[in-house]
């Protein structure tokens, strides 16, 4: 397999693949559940007026910040699965090979 040169129009045609399939599961997954802890987190806000009683609210959300983490690097890597095995360009295509001894 013949190697080419990586310009910066052949990387920015990688990027845009990877970054516009990237947003499409963040759009479905990561801002409803950003509306949602969002809204849940007003609505505590409301009903207290003591700030110790707000910071404990907001105590589950450290321990959800690592799942949250760990949800977008999924979602990443699943776009990036996308965009290597089904993005074609006019004159180049990605792909992953083994490593030839």
């Amino acid at each position: 397999m013949d190697q080419i040169e990586i310009t910066w129009a052949r990387a920015l045609k990688i990027w845009w693949s990877f970054s516009w399939r990237a947003w499409v599961p963040s759009l479905l997954v990561v801002v409803p559940l950003d509306i949602f802890l969002s809204i849940l987190v007003m609505g505590r806000a409301r009903s207290t007026t003591d700030s110790v009683d707000a910071m404990r609210m907001l105590a589950p959300f450290v321990l959800l910040w690592p799942l949250v983490i760990v949800a977008v690097i999924a979602l990443q890597a699943q776009a990036m699965r996308w965009a290597l095995h089904r993005a074609r360009w006019s004159d180049f295509r990605v792909a992953v090979l083994p490593r030839g001894s």
